[in-house]
């Protein structure tokens, strides 16, 4: 893809996709941002997320694709810096580059997000969850 050309449906829709499934096996928000980017992408990326979480106590990832300039920036707030360490994120920043070095923006972006959800599994408190709803369904027969 070049720069500067949308995204057709069926790509924006696996992008979708694999973004919501990241969001539902770890209970992160990830927000996604394809296009230029200002000579300070990581200032760029910090003023973005901060303006897309409601808490600085949200746990939230944004990544940002430039591939005219082939930049990548993931930008985590602190409290998903806990469950996705910095080389974590580095890790997934290399296997981009290298899916967008052979032509395939979609694939490297997918995997982005399958890889950061990897790094960061499930949230500590899901089998609570998972207890105490199925506890509660219970008491209510």
């Amino acid at each position: 893809m070049a720069a500067g050309e949308a995204f057709t449906r069926e790509q924006h829709e696996r992008l979708e996709r694999a973004r919501r499934g990241a969001e539902t096996e770890t209970g992160i928000r990830f927000w996604l941002r394809v296009g230029e980017l200002d000579t300070d992408p990581r200032l760029q990326a910090e003023h973005l997320l901060a303006n897309l979480v409601q808490s600085p106590r949200d746990e939230a990832v944004l990544i940002l694709v430039a591939p005219g300039a082939r930049r990548v920036e993931i930008m985590s707030t602190h409290s998903a810096r806990r469950r996705i360490t910095d080389q974590a994120a580095g890790l997934v920043v290399l296997t981009m580059t290298s899916s967008f070095a052979v032509g395939d923006l979609i694939g490297g972006i997918v995997n982005a997000f399958r890889q950061l959800a990897d790094a960061a599994g499930r949230p500590a408190d899901s089998d609570t969850v998972v207890s105490e709803r199925a506890a509660l369904e219970g008491s209510a027969h």
